[in-house]
């Protein structure tokens, strides 16, 4: 693992702090996408199979950088699953919450 940390290190050394920004969001969506054909996957579930969602639709959701939050909850709840959204501080304080739930399927 050290040498990829290196390797990140190298590459970012040459890269301008805008640049690394877009980096990251791009890394970020890139990963939605990811988890969610991997998780329709991992329970053995065919994109023809989501009930309430054609093949076609299901492959544009999972192909997709952005999704609604109404869209989502369908999509997990066609596999029978739970969403949570929690917030938590970016520099937390000792007065304020460490973290608040904002949203429970």
């Amino acid at each position: 693992m050290a040498i990829v940390k290196d390797a990140m290190k190298a590459m970012e050394s040459t890269m301008t702090e805008e640049s690394i920004s877009r980096s990251n969001e791009i890394y970020e969506k890139e990963l939605l996408l990811i988890n969610l054909a991997e998780l329709r996957e991992k329970y053995n579930v065919k994109q023809s199979e989501i009930k309430g969602f054609s093949q076609p639709a299901v492959s544009r959701i999972e192909g997709r950088t952005d999704i609604k939050l109404s869209t989502l909850i369908k999509y997990l709840s066609q596999l029978d699953l739970d969403m949570e959204i929690k917030v938590r501080p970016r520099n937390p304080k000792n007065n304020g919450p460490k973290e608040v739930l904002l949203f429970h399927t």
